[in-house]
C-alpha cells in the first residue's frame, strides 16, 4: 500500500503535506460512523437538485468490470495533456491526465482535483499513491480526468495566486475537456467534480459560484454534482473559528494568508456565500475520530460539513454528509475504491441517488 507521505507529496512539484488542516492528526480510532445524512433527499430531488439544470447522472450502463485500469484491459491513459489556461497565465502547470475505456460509448466525466493545502500537491498522486481511486471510477462507467493547476503562493511573500485563481484554472481545464469531448469519449452533459483535502474546497467553490464556468462559456449546470473529501473551508470565517485553540491552530496564519485577513475576503472564496441560483448537488465527506470533541480534526471537518450542508438544504439545494471515524485524512484517499471501504460505499450511494 502507498504511504501517507507519498500521497502528501507532489510528484515533480513542491512536496508539502496537507497541513492546512490535517498534518500529524492520524491518531487513535473510536470507530464511530455517522451515515449519509440527507441521502434520501438527494434521491427525492431527482435530476435538478431543486434548482433546475443538468440531467441526472452516474453512468446508466451497468458497472464495467472489464475496464479497471490494469494493463491490457482496454484502459487508455493519456498523461500531461495541455489545456488552455486563463489569459495572461503561463501554461506550465496547465496539464491534465485522461483515463478512459478505449472504444466505449460517451461516458460521464469524473474530474479529480488534488489536495496539498492549496500550495502543493499534484494530479499524479491519484495514480501513484491511491491505487484504486481511478479504477473505481472507471468501473462505475466514467471517463476520469485529473487536473493540475497553479499552486497558491506560499507564506513568506505576497499572495500572487490564491484559491480563486486555482478554481479559475480548473474551470478552464473543464472547458478544454468539453471542447474535446468527442475525442476522449466524454458525455459533456454529465460531470462530477471530485476533490480531496484542499481540492475538496476548490470543487465545492466551482460547484457553487457560477462565475467561473460562465467565464469559460459553460453553464453553471455543467457540473452535476461535487464530491468533497475532507476539508473545512466551505465557510472560511466559520472554519477559522473552529480552529482557534484546536490541534490545527498553528495553521491559522496559512489560511489567513491564502484567503485574506478580513471576513469579506474570506467569504468571497467560501462556497457558502453562493446560495442563490444553481448549486451542484454536494456530498461532503469528513473523517477521523472524535467528531463530537471540540478541537480535534474530526470535530472541525464534521462541524464544517454539517454547517455547509444545513445552509445548502435551507436554500433548497441537495447536500449529503458522511463522517467516518475509522479513516484518517491520508487513508481516506489511499484506500478509496478498495472493497469494503466505507467512504467509497458512501460515494457510490450518492451517485446512485443521482440517477
Amino acid at each position: 500500500m502507498a504511504s501517507a507521505a507519498m500521497w502528501a507529496c507532489g510528484a515533480g512539484r513542491d512536496a508539502v503535506a496537507d497541513s492546512g488542516l490535517s498534518a500529524g492528526l492520524d491518531t487513535g480510532l473510536d470507530g464511530r460512523v455517522v451515515e449519509d445524512a440527507g441521502i434520501d433527499a438527494a434521491a427525492d430531488m431527482g435530476g435538478d437538485g431543486g434548482t433546475g439544470g443538468s440531467p441526472a447522472t452516474d453512468a446508466d450502463q451497468p458497472e464495467d468490470t472489464t475496464c479497471t485500469g490494469a494493463p491490457g484491459d482496454g484502459t487508455e491513459t493519456l498523461l500531461d495533456l495541455g489545456y488552455d489556461p486563463p489569459p495572461g497565465v503561463a501554461g506550465a502547470l496547465a496539464t491534465l491526465d485522461v483515463v478512459r475505456c478505449r472504444g466505449a460509448a460517451p461516458r460521464p466525466l469524473a474530474l479529480l482535483v488534488h489536495g496539498g493545502s492549496w500550495v502543493g500537491g499534484d494530479k499524479a498522486n491519484f495514480r501513484s499513491a491511491a491505487p484504486d481511486f481511478i479504477p473505481w471510477w472507471l468501473k462505475r462507467g466514467y471517463v476520469v480526468a485529473a487536473v493540475n493547476f497553479r499552486l497558491a503562493s506560499p507564506m513568506g511573500g505576497p499572495r500572487e495566486v490564491g484559491p480563486m485563481d486555482q478554481v479559475r484554472d480548473i474551470a478552464h481545464a473543464l472547458a478544454w475537456l468539453n471542447d474535446h469531448a468527442d475525442l476522449y469519449g466524454i458525455d459533456p452533459q454529465q460531470t462530477i467534480a471530485v476533490g480531496y483535502s484542499s481540492g475538496a474546497h476548490l470543487v465545492a467553490l466551482l460547484g457553487a459560484d457560477g462565475r467561473y464556468l460562465s467565464e469559460v462559456g459553460l453553464p453553471e449546470q455543467h457540473i452535476t454534482a461535487t464530491v468533497s473529501l475532507d476539508v473545512h473551508a466551505y465557510d472560511v470565517p466559520f472554519a477559522l473559528g473552529l480552529m482557534v485553540g484546536s490541534v490545527v491552530q498553528d495553521n491559522i496564519p496559512l489560511i489567513e494568508h491564502l484567503f485574506g485577513d478580513t471576513e469579506a475576503e474570506q467569504r468571497e472564496a467560501s462556497p457558502i456565500a453562493y446560495m442563490d441560483g444553481y448549486v451542484a448537488r454536494a456530498l461532503l465527506v469528513s473523517v477521523q475520530p472524535s467528531p463530537s470533541e471540540p478541537g480535534t480534526h474530526g470535530y472541525i471537518v464534521s462541524q464544517a460539513a454539517t454547517h455547509y450542508a444545513d445552509a445548502l438544504i435551507a436554500a433548497g439545494h441537495v447536500a449529503v454528509t458522511h463522517h467516518d471515524s475509522d479513516e484518517s485524512h491520508a487513508s481516506l484517499a489511499i484506500g478509496f475504491g478498495a472493497d469494503g471501504d466505507g467512504v467509497t460505499e458512501s460515494v457510490g450511494r450518492f451517485l446512485d441517488a443521482l440517477r
